[in-house]
């Protein structure tokens, strides 16, 4: 038992030193303002030294050029901590505006196509003769249904691969992100929960990219085929396995984001209390360790620690609102076919084509499913940088 004691002991202290060490890199950037003046430090230096040099600076390069409009929009030029304070809710609605108003003209040019594929149908089916009633009314239905596929389809598929792009997109961008807010985080006198946020996002920024790319956006692609096939044959009904695909794509996207946010709390709750420890050690470490200057030290140590702090958080806050303008197109997007969809439909409705309405609907179920798609992504991203900065502190 006394050997497992001392054991512990030395391993704690020896994670206290290695935790010392980690101070030297900011200590090096402070040391200049350090000589110039002994009694205080200059903290908005120390922070713009640190900005520079963990790379936060490039983050909005990383950032793609559409989203970027929006950033601009909202007068969102760069990842500093003050940057936030020029936000307001009517910037950031204006950038919503925005952004809706870009992506409108060819779903409104789709929807005005669709309804007049309607009308003429809808002309056609009151003109037939009795006695060609049941041959031309399933002509009719499927010229129809063709016509529809192929005025929807393409704007279908190109939604899909707006997926897959946003999807790398964010992926791209948190691979950057992530070293530079766990270097923060480790400056800051976190180094168990640093190690813990890098190794979690880098793997599920990869799996989010895996999965998407061959699983979800394959089955997107099956689900709209077979909803063409549903709605062009009158012996053959797919829906039961179109549903079943739906709802299989809804369900393990709420149990993988509850899993995911679950186990990032429980891991952040761990990790901050070890890193409370260590960082009590470091600081009694440095004050009766160090000769002459242990206090000095240990107080431009404490110093240095609040600023990074005050970083990590301004940069956290940025990259949440970055991710929420890498999503923003792609959910707008997805938002304005949704509404063109169901405005279809209800068209379709009212002049009774029902096979033109199941495919219009199946389509509008896979919009539902790539909204949801994006809004998890955009939530496990911006969920895990709030838990890393709120339980840290």
């Amino acid at each position: 038992m006394g050997s497992e004691m001392m054991r512990r002991f030395f391993k704690k202290l020896f994670f206290a030193f290695f935790v010392i060490s980690l101070i030297i890199f900011p200590y090096n950037i402070i040391s200049a303002e350090a000589e110039e003046n002994t009694d205080s430090f200059d903290e908005a230096q120390i922070i713009d030294r640190l900005y520079t040099e963990v790379g936060a600076d490039e983050l909005i390069f990383h950032v793609p050029e559409e989203s970027r409009d929006f950033l601009g929009k909202i007068k969102f030029d760069d990842f500093k901590p003050g940057t936030t304070d020029s936000l307001s809710v009517e910037s950031v609605f204006d950038g919503i505006v925005y952004i809706l108003k870009e992506n409108l003209v060819e779903p409104l040019r789709v929807m005005i196509c669709v309804i007049g594929i309607i009308l003429i149908t809808a002309m056609f089916d009151a003109l037939k003769s009795s006695s060609l009633n049941g041959s031309l009314s399933s002509t009719l239905s499927v010229v129809s249904s063709l016509c529809m596929v192929a005025v929807v389809a393409p704007s279908m598929l190109s939604l899909i691969d707006v997926l897959s792009e946003t999807i790398v997109n964010s992926s791209n961008f948190m691979v950057v992100y992530v070293p530079v807010i766990t270097v923060l985080i480790m400056t800051s006198g976190q180094p168990v929960s640093a190690t813990m946020y890098y190794g979690v996002m880098i793997y599920v920024s990869n799996a989010i990219l895996q999965i998407a790319s061959k699983i979800i956006i394959p089955l997107l692609k099956c689900i709209i085929s077979m909803s063409v096939v549903t709605s062009v044959s009158d012996k053959m009904s797919l829906d039961g396995i179109i549903n079943l695909f739906k709802k299989s794509i809804r369900w393990i996207l709420t149990f993988c984001m509850s899993l995911f946010v679950a186990f990032m709390t429980m891991k952040s709750i761990v990790s901050v209390s070890e890193d409370s420890l260590s960082n009590k050690a470091v600081k009694f470490a440095i004050s009766n360790f160090v000769p002459l200057v242990g206090g000095a030290l240990s107080d431009a140590y404490q110093t240095v620690v609040s600023c990074v702090s005050v970083l990590k958080s301004g940069v956290g806050v940025a990259a949440m609102i970055a991710v929420f303008a890498i999503f923003l197109p792609a959910v707008a997007k997805c938002v304005i076919w949704q509404f063109v969809l169901a405005v279809s439909v209800s068209v379709c409705d009212i002049f009774g084509i029902n096979k033109a309405s199941s495919l219009l609907g199946s389509l509008s179920a896979v919009i539902s499913t790539i909204c949801a798609i994006l809004l998890c992504t955009m939530v496990i991203y911006i969920i895990s940088t709030a838990i890393i900065i709120i339980v840290g502190g």
